[in-house]
């Protein structure tokens, strides 16, 4: 338990020392199937048609099964709304592509964030998939589907993989 908990304090100080230079990679140290990745938007603006999309290729193995998928999210205060709506397209089978859904709740009912930072920015994180399947090579596509073009305050969106 202290490993996982250690893999997701790591994860989230390489989501804020990311940077704003687009998709910045993915990290893992090639001996064990551990895989990050985030993308930072340009103005801190997500559209629609511009999904983020994280390259599978630290992998140890060439699958991993039965992961902890985890999604973090940093945004603004100025963020006009108190969840967002995401999808999530990664490739199921050799020959499938599989695209689920989530609505993450960023603020109470209150309207307080529920994400954690200083300042003007919030870094939400939560689990999407506690059995995950990853595959080397894959590319794992998110966006988001809200009933805007451009959701504005989105500073970054990363995908963690812990595996079992």
């Amino acid at each position: 338990m202290t490993k996982k908990v250690h893999r997701i304090a790591l994860a989230l100080v390489a989501a804020v020392l990311a940077g704003a230079c687009g998709i910045t990679g993915s990290r893992g140290n090639g001996d064990d199937n551990y895989f990050s990745a985030f993308a930072t938007f340009d103005s801190q603006q997500w559209e629609y048609g511009r999904p983020a999309v994280f390259h599978v290729d630290t992998l140890r193995d060439s699958i991993a099964r039965g992961g902890t998928l985890i999604l973090s999210l940093r945004h603004t205060d100025g963020y006009a709304y108190s969840n967002i709506w995401l999808e999530l397209a990664y490739p199921d089978t050799d020959s499938t592509l599989r695209a689920d859904t989530f609505c993450i709740n960023l603020a109470d009912n209150y309207g307080r964030w529920l994400g954690h930072g200083t300042g003007p920015s919030r870094q939400f994180t939560d689990t999407l998939s506690r059995d995950f399947t990853l595959r080397r090579g894959a590319d794992l596509r998110l966006r988001h589907i809200m009933r805007t073009d451009t959701l504005a305050n989105i500073e970054q969106a990363g995908i963690v993989y812990l595996p079992k």
